[in-house]
Order: structure tokens, then C-alpha cells, then sequence
């Protein structure tokens, strides 16, 4: 893991000026069981997801994940391979990108 310090993205979520990138895990237990969070922002507020958030300025994708999953679960991983990447947009009623995001 990089301990070099790293700075939390303060670029809105809902209509950024690009689109901001991030990382979700899937989590499995030793019984093949995958772990969900229920998602506390918009996009998707209340709705059950796996594990993830924007990666910080300076953050090697690894230690993202790692991260995020500690502060979301209190757990620590092991990661696997990368498996997909996907890229949800959202756009308003005018067509305007409300959310874009890169994971």
C-alpha cells in the first residue's frame, strides 16, 4: 500500500465539470456469498450496491479499493484481477450529464 499522502475529490457529484472516477469491489465470503452496502448518495440513494467511492487525488486504484471497503465495511481484503469497468450516466430532463462516473 502507497502511504503517500493522497487529497479526497471535492468536485460536485451531480453536474461535474468531468467525469469522476472510482472504484467499486465485489466482496466474497469463503461460502461464495458476494457483500452488498446500501448506498447512502445520489445516484441510487437507498439502494443496495457493492462496495465502493471516488478514488482520491494521488490514490493507486489498489489502495482505493482497500480503502474504501474498510471505511464502508471495517474490513481489510485481498484483491483479485480487475473484472470490468463500466461508466453510468445519468442524464436530466434537459439531457444535461447529472452524474458520470468511471469505475
Amino acid at each position: 500500500m502507497d502511504n503517500r499522502p493522497t487529497t479526497p475529490i471535492t468536485v460536485p457529484r451531480r453536474y461535474p465539470p468531468a467525469p469522476l472516477v472510482g472504484v467499486g469491489v465485489v466482496v466474497f465470503n469463503p461460502a461464495g456469498q458476494a457483500l452488498l452496502v446500501k448506498r447512502g448518495r445520489p445516484p441510487g440513494a437507498g439502494q443496495w450496491s457493492i462496495p465502493g467511492g471516488l478514488i482520491d487525488l494521488g490514490e493507486p486504484l489498489a489502495d482505493a479499493a482497500r480503502r474504501e471497503v474498510h471505511e464502508e465495511c471495517a474490513i481489510e481484503i485481498e484483491l483479485g484481477d480487475l473484472v470490468a469497468v463500466f461508466q453510468p450516466i445519468e442524464r436530466d430532463a434537459e439531457q444535461r450529464v447529472e452524474y458520470h462516473y468511471v469505475i
